[in-house]
């Protein structure tokens, strides 16, 4: 039975060729993960062991290791083909011993003390220095060349001759490779796994291409180029076929310049079949003729489509009136208002107010506030209402007595000071009235004639006076009161002076004793009474109407009696609304946020538009915010467009993007050529002998070609089939005999000895005769017997 290993082993190198014949995808190793170098020893010297003296001097031995970032990542693979190639270079020769191998799998290092040179021998490998230990999971190396590139062969010939550099880079490629699970393949604690021993007088350089699967998943593989030595690393376009593909670049730095679908890279059409600067493949067929209701602008190839019947009409698709029908513009487009649509309608109107934002005036829009905008559209919460009982420039709405207090302020009902209508009379008098050298403050002196009030034409009103002018028009005879009216104590005091009047022209009447007020006795003392009031004297007994209240709902320094928030704004002042200056219905007046705050995402669903629906970033200016956009590609040819707002298609993979470079495939890898429909590209059929039982037989084939047999009884090598004692003769070639010189019959011809030989006696030839008989008595020597024979 063949082992299971081999089998493995089989398949994979099979399957290895086969899918190599399409280029490997490459995909970068993570940051940590390179190649590293280690000189195992400098100018070995002169070696003596069983085979004899090794001269190694100048000979120095390398070792190459790929550095790993886990101590469970699993090195798969070195490998290589023409787009991702494999090289280990020398600038003379590889030291193969003559016991060694081109893997380390057969060598023991017990061996090392008597063929001291095998332990420099050149070699490649994932992980082993010599024969695997399976005791502890290690396994041997498989490796796979091509027919054409026998890389493996060049690089060991074998019989210890001189080994040539390893290049991998043909099309069907090849590889040294460990299987999943192996230890050799372990990076461990140290995280590095050997991959090759090189013995060499020269420089070492190259390039390896590395599959390695992070911590041992086959599905998170990575597959990379690690350079090494004086061969730099050299960046340019890898693309072959790029505009700028360069040869010696090592590492493709994404400046690969292609030529325009359906150009070549001098700006030619590949194809332009009637020569008019037109690529076939760019072509547009319409017509071409202006005055037709079809023309089309951007026709190329006149297919004789024009139509000349009556087209005309509006041509502008953002016309309220676009006819899609017609061709020939007749300027009869007519357009929505600025800020409108056809219908009329507000394009944006946030608030719903029939008025489109960018209409809207902000002011107050209250008819009773004191800053009433009639033109605002949009109420700002700016608007200012005046106190109550006041109008707007801060008079009393209601003041019957005129006396400046507003009605619904007096403390109490004053006596109407209306002047009363009198009679005339030419005598005028002058009245002081003194109010016994006291001062009155925010008390009202009046007169009375015959019970009626008169005018004066002074304030009756005085302010810390002790006496009072007035004129008085009265006629002789008339009985005038002097009173005083106090109206922190809502009373009206009759002075009780008494009052002469005469009848002489323009006589002043003085009144020098006009008594002591009723209200003040010698312990008066005046001042506010009132406990609410913030001058509150509590040694005054008499209320000279100075008290000072604090305002509604301040204390007497001006700070609320209720501020709930401590914002410094009285409870009752607040005015509650949406106190941020980014929300859409920001209320500059308010004081109190109520939480009514909206935004533009709350209008619009997004927050890349301001209040107005009007994107806040939109560099290209398409109406989409920039935050919104989708960036993908576009380009119809390509395989992976789509449904985008915004692309300059940089984006765009085409079929040659998603297949390895490869340009005779479509978007999802089928063929674009296939002659004989055998699902193998044109491009990549091989000719070759597809019969199994030929010696020529070429299992990559793909199209049938000559085959070659061996002849009849033997294999392609020419060796035998069946040679049962493998004297290299075909048993059916045999011919008995006795194949024995010496014997007598002796069958020169013979090539299978049959045991039929015959031989003569002892001291006999074949015939019978003596082969010694010096006496020639016909007794043989041998058989004399000395003695007398007479």
């Amino acid at each position: 039975m063949v082992p299971y290993r081999l089998l493995l082993s089989l398949f994979l190198t099979t399957t290895c060729l086969a899918l190599q014949a399409r280029p490997m995808i490459s995909s970068p190793a993570p940051e940590g993960y390179e190649i590293a170098t280690e000189v195992v020893t400098e100018d070995i010297g002169m070696l003596i062991g069983a085979l004899g003296v090794t001269d190694l001097t100048g000979y120095s031995c390398t070792r190459l290791y790929v550095i790993m970032n886990n101590e469970d990542d699993f090195m798969s693979s070195v490998s290589g083909d023409a787009l991702n190639p494999t090289y280990i270079n020398t600038t003379t020769d590889f030291y193969h011993a003559a016991l060694g191998a081109g893997t380390p799998n057969g060598i023991n290092s017990l061996l090392f003390p008597v063929y001291p040179d095998l332990a420099y021998d050149s070699w490649v490998t994932i992980g082993l220095e010599g024969v695997p230990n399976a005791a502890i999971g290690e396994a041997s190396i498989s490796s796979v060349q091509a027919t054409d590139n026998p890389w493996m062969t060049n690089f060991d010939p074998g019989g210890g001759l001189p080994g040539g550099n390893i290049a991998i880079d043909d099309l069907i490629g090849g590889a040294w490779y460990a299987l999943n699970g192996d230890a050799n393949g372990i990076a461990g604690a140290d995280l590095q796994v050997l991959i090759g021993q090189f013995t060499t007088t020269g420089e070492l350089s190259g390039q390896v291409y590395c599959q390695v699967f992070i911590n041992g998943n086959g599905q998170t593989e990575f597959r990379d180029t690690f350079f090494f030595g004086a061969d730099a690393e050299v960046e340019g376009c890898t693309d072959l076929t790029a505009c700028n593909f360069d040869a010696e670049a090592t590492t493709d730095d994404d400046s690969c310049e292609y030529a325009d679908a359906g150009y070549d890279c001098d700006g030619n059409c590949l194809a332009d079949s009637d020569g008019d600067g037109v690529c076939d493949d760019f072509e547009v067929p319409g017509c071409m003729d202006e005055t037709a209701c079809n023309y089309d602008d951007e026709a190329t190839d006149d297919d004789g489509s024009c139509d000349y019947t009556s087209c005309s009409g509006c041509l502008d698709a953002t016309a309220c009136n676009y006819d899609d029908d017609a061709s020939i513009d007749d300027g009869s487009c007519t357009y929505a208002n600025a800020g409108y649509d056809c219908d009329g309608n507000c394009i944006v109107d946030a608030d719903g107010d029939g008025v489109c934002d960018e209409f809207e005036i902000g002011g107050c829009t209250d008819a009773t506030a004191c800053n009433y905008d009639d033109e605002a559209t949009d109420d700002d919460g700016s608007c200012e209402f005046a106190e109550d009982g006041l109008d707007c420039d801060g008079n009393c709405q209601g003041d019957e007595d005129g006396d400046g207090i507003c009605d619904g302020d007096d403390p109490c009902n004053e006596p109407d000071l209306t002047p009363a209508v009198l009679p005339v009379v030419p005598a005028t008098y002058i009245a002081e009235v003194s109010l016994n050298g006291q001062p009155v403050t925010g008390m009202t002196v009046f007169a009375t004639v015959d019970d009626e009030t008169v005018g004066v034409d002074e304030a009756f009103d005085f302010e810390g006076a002790s006496w009072v002018s007035m004129t008085l028009y009265v006629s002789p005879g008339d009985e005038v009161e002097f009173n005083l009216f106090n109206p922190a104590a809502c009373e009206v005091y009759d002075l009780e002076f008494e009052v002469t009047v005469t009848e002489e022209g323009e006589e002043v009447a003085t009144f020098d004793e006009p008594g002591a007020l009723p209200f003040l006795g010698d312990d008066a003392v005046l001042g506010c009474t009132d406990a609410d009031a913030c001058n509150y004297d509590d040694d005054a007994n008499v209320d000279d109407g100075s008290c000072a209240l604090p305002e509604d709902g301040l204390d007497c320094n001006g700070n609320c009696l209720e501020d709930a928030d401590e914002d410094g704004i009285c409870d009752g002042d607040e005015i509650p609304g949406c106190t941020d200056d980014t929300a859409c219905d920001y209320d500059a007046t308010a004081t109190d946020d109520d939480g009514s705050c909206t935004y533009p995402i709350d209008i619009y669903g997004t927050d890349a538009v301001d209040c107005n629906g009007d994107c806040l970033n939109d560099d290209d200016g398409d109406g989409v915010c920039d935050e919104e956009e989708t960036v993908g590609c576009t380009d119809s040819e390509a395989c992976n467009s789509g449904d985008y707002t915004d692309t300059d298609n940089s984006l765009c993979l085409y079929p040659e993007d998603v297949n390895g470079g490869l340009d005779y495939l479509d978007c999802d890898g089928n063929c674009l050529n296939d002659a004989d429909g055998d699902g193998v590209c044109d491009e990549e059929e091989i000719v070759g002998c597809q019969d199994e039982l030929a010696c020529n037989y070429d299992e990559d084939a793909t199209d049938a070609g000559a085959c070659d047999f061996a002849e009849e009884g033997l294999d392609c090598d020419g060796n035998c089939l069946e040679d049962a004692d493998g004297d290299g003769i075909c048993d059916g070639d045999e011919i008995p005999g006795c194949t024995d010189a010496d014997a007598c019959n002796y069958d020169a011809d013979a090539t299978d000895e049959d045991g039929s030989c015959g031989y003569a006696e002892d001291g006999l030839d074949c015939n019978g005769n003596c082969l010694a008989d010096a006496d020639g008595d016909g007794i043989c020597d041998g058989d004399e017997i000395p003695g007398c024979t007479d």
